[in-house]
């Protein structure tokens, strides 16, 4: 009589099923076609739902494909990269996704075989996130370069079910986007007007704080962008960082953030005048850089930049976020020794969070200004600004209670 084998919890497993109490999980093997199929799972039930669902899949004639399920996490990663990442996604995407895949994965799950990965592998990586403070958009955007890893694994015969599927992230509130104060950004705009050293990057902060744009758009800006007849600016390209040992250069220029970021935005008296005189001093940039489109690919190169820093490189946004900390240490020095107001220091965002302010202040209709910022929709600008919209209904609030007619 055929011994039943049963679990440490004294249940019977099936034709094989097994328990491996040196890991403490259960595993099912089947020969199928000459090839070894090999499931594991923490879990009895777990283990009988992912046999089923592969059974079924090889009834329907699927079949599971063995030697890529012995890949690592890391080789199939590489594999998806090279083979399925770049179509329908942007250069900076792929680029983005690399960079999060090997600071978070690649020296912890992703040295073990994608087939072993188990859900709760997953989420001890965003638990670990977790702890070290890490924002809730980071993890977000890992979870979202692993289920698309995952998701194609499961296309393409590899795994049974996605590890990185409803894995939780917790809710955070969102960081209250700050706005520079307008005394300050008065006293930091007339100190780089009138500053010898610092006066050739004047026109690009008027562009900063009267636009709202992006730095990467203000970077990228042309003279062919610059309609001085319609007096309109046309925001149609960025500048971006990428990884050397993927491209061989380490900015180029690409199409903006998303489709709603292509945008023209009409030019108010001072940004007109300070254009017109920096059109005037006729010193054109040597700046180029190459354009990299959608898929990844260097078309042409760029030139005729606007903006450059003092050895007529175009500006990347940690070059220009150290330019503000220069400006702001440099002006706070003499204020000391003058016994005037320091300043605070800024990002170059929060120039984009301040005209956004100034916006609402001078309220401004919210799909106007959503349009002038590039977002995809009015309600990620309300989503963005949830503290502005806030303060005008207390605004509101206000005004209703003023009014009581008996």
């Amino acid at each position: 009589m055929a011994t039943v084998r049963k679990d440490n919890k004294g249940r019977k497993l099936e034709t094989g099923e097994r328990y491996d109490s040196k890991n403490n999980r259960y595993v099912f093997q089947k020969m199928v076609d000459g090839e070894r199929i090999s499931i594991t799972a923490q879990t009895l039930n777990e283990l009988r739902k992912k046999k089923n669902e592969v059974l079924c899949r090889i009834d329907k004639g699927g079949k599971i494909n063995s030697e890529r399920a012995r890949m690592t996490l890391n080789s199939y990663f590489d594999y998806w990269m090279d083979t399925f990442a770049k179509s329908g996604r942007k250069a900076t995407t792929c680029t983005n996704y690399k960079s999060y895949y090997s600071t978070y994965i690649k020296n912890t799950i992703g040295k073990k075989q994608i087939i072993k990965i188990t859900k709760a592998d997953c989420q001890k990586i965003i638990n670990e996130m977790i702890e070290s403070g890490k924002k809730h958009s980071t993890m977000a955007n890992l979870k979202s370069c692993l289920n698309i890893v995952f998701e194609c694994a499961i296309d393409d015969d590899v795994i049974v079910k996605n590890p990185a599927k409803n894995l939780q992230i917790p809710q955070t509130e969102s960081k209250k986007r700050t706005a520079i104060e307008e005394n300050h950004i008065k006293v930091f705009m007339d100190y780089v007007k009138n500053s010898e050293q610092y006066s050739y990057s004047y026109p690009a902060f008027v562009i900063l704080f009267n636009l709202g744009v992006r730095v990467g758009e203000m970077a990228a800006i042309t003279w062919q962008d610059v309609d001085f007849q319609k007096n309109t600016i046309s925001i149609n390209k960025t500048v971006n960082r990428y990884r050397k040992s993927d491209y061989g250069f380490t900015m180029g220029v690409a199409s903006p953030k998303s489709k709603t970021s292509v945008r023209n935005i009409p030019m108010n008296s001072v940004v007109r005048k300070t254009l017109l005189k920096l059109k005037m001093k006729n010193t054109p940039s040597l700046a180029k850089l190459p354009f990299i489109d959608d898929s990844g690919h260097t078309r042409e190169e760029i030139g005729g930049f606007l903006f450059t820093n003092t050895i007529g490189n175009a500006w990347s946004e940690p070059c220009f976020a150290k330019l503000i900390n220069r400006i702001v240490e440099q002006y706070n020095k003499e204020a000391e020794k003058n016994h005037s107001e320091k300043i605070e220091n800024f990002c170059p965002h929060m120039a984009r969070h301040t005209y956004t302010s100034l916006a609402y202040s001078a309220r401004a209709d919210v799909k106007v200004v959503s349009e002038i910022l590039g977002h995809a929709s009015t309600a990620v600008t309300m989503d963005t600004y949830t503290h502005l919209t806030e303060n005008k209904k207390r605004e509101q609030e206000k005004v209703v209670q003023t009014i009581k007619i008996s």
